[in-house]
């Protein structure tokens, strides 16, 4: 089963304050950022070049959102915005095979941005959120799990190191721990369909029609069941399973284009689709938008209202076609 590859310029439901607390333990640190002096976005597009040389691709390259934003709201508060979300097939694939959640963060984002403040910060910031904090999104505690995903980020991130020579580092922290309930998950049953590869791309179909009526945007698309049938690769566990990059234009302008573009770690949102093997069950999962609450401390309680109205209209979405709310890996 093939399915279209969309790369559509966007970001993504998102949020929040400022988190730089200067002193907490690892087990509270949500992102890191490194930095380098000026805009520095030419040095990055060379470095998305060489990821193909330790295994990584782009499911979406969504480069320069700044001109989106000023083009539909006619607003400009950032010099440069850009994600870039990645994925690494082959190292990814044993952890998807253990545990379908991982597909949360697969891929997950690496932002980058500058401010428009070259006085105080003339510098071009990049880096996504910490393993642990991807890891305690999902739920997972396996230990050898746990330092696969660690060690294959940090490959990624040795090859950062050595490509744009960072001179500076950010550090975000929380102050409260991530919701219990990291995850939202839920299960559609349906009926045994003649064609499975017909159900899943009418089914792809009426999903991208019906968000798009709700104002969000599909940024990327990458299917791994087919991915993995092309490459001669096991990946018997499902019978499908793809991930869509989920974006609200008008909720990402409202933070990463009003003071918080660091907010961009959260985004845009990798919502992953499976469908066990030999079961009528289309199941569905993502990062719920109170784990951006949580780990970078948001205080307006308007803008948490708004963030947590957008979330709810995702879930309320997928309830029209059919789907329901279940119990995360996370909750107690």
């Amino acid at each position: 089963m093939k399915l279209r590859n969309i790369v559509l310029a966007s970001l993504m439901l998102a949020g929040i304050a400022h988190a730089e607390a200067p002193a907490a333990t690892d087990a509270m640190v949500t992102g890191k950022l490194r930095g380098s002096v000026g805009n520095t976005q030419e040095q990055v597009a060379g470095l998305i070049k060489q990821i193909g040389t330790i295994g990584f691709s782009t499911v979406a390259a969504n480069t320069n959102i700044q001109n989106f934003y000023f083009q539909k709201y006619k607003e400009k508060n950032v010099e440069m915005i850009s994600f870039f979300d990645i994925v690494n097939k082959e190292k990814i694939r044993p952890l998807l095979l253990k545990n379908p959640d991982i597909g949360a963060y697969a891929p997950f984002n690496f932002l980058v941005y500058k401010t428009l403040d070259t006085k105080n910060d003339n510098n071009t910031w990049y880096g996504h959120l910490t393993p642990d904090t991807m890891l305690d999104i999902i739920g997972e505690k396996d230990p050898a799990t746990r330092k696969e995903f660690a060690d294959m980020v940090a490959g990624y991130d040795a090859l950062v190191t050595k490509t744009l020579k960072p001179t500076m580092d950010k550090t975000f922290t929380r102050t409260k721990a991530l919701p219990a309930k990291g995850l939202t998950k839920m299960v559609k049953k349906f009926e045994k369909p003649d064609d499975l590869e017909e159900f899943v791309e009418d089914f792809v179909a009426d999903h991208d029609g019906r968000f798009s009526k709700h104002n969000f945007i599909i940024a990327g698309f990458l299917d791994f069941k087919f991915e993995y049938s092309d490459m001669d690769l096991d990946f018997d566990k499902y019978d499908a399973y793809w991930v869509s990059l989920l974006c609200h234009f008008k909720f990402s302008n409202s933070i990463f284009n009003h003071g918080v573009p660091e907010a961009g770690m959260f985004a845009p949102c990798t919502v992953y689709f499976y469908v066990p093997k030999g079961k009528n069950e289309l199941h569905v999962g993502y990062a719920s938008v109170n784990n951006w609450i949580n780990g970078l401390n948001f205080k307006d309680p308007e803008r948490i209202k708004y963030m947590r109205a957008i979330d709810a209209e995702v879930v309320e979405t997928f309830k029209e076609m059919g789907f329901e709310v279940v119990q995360t890996s996370t909750e107690k």
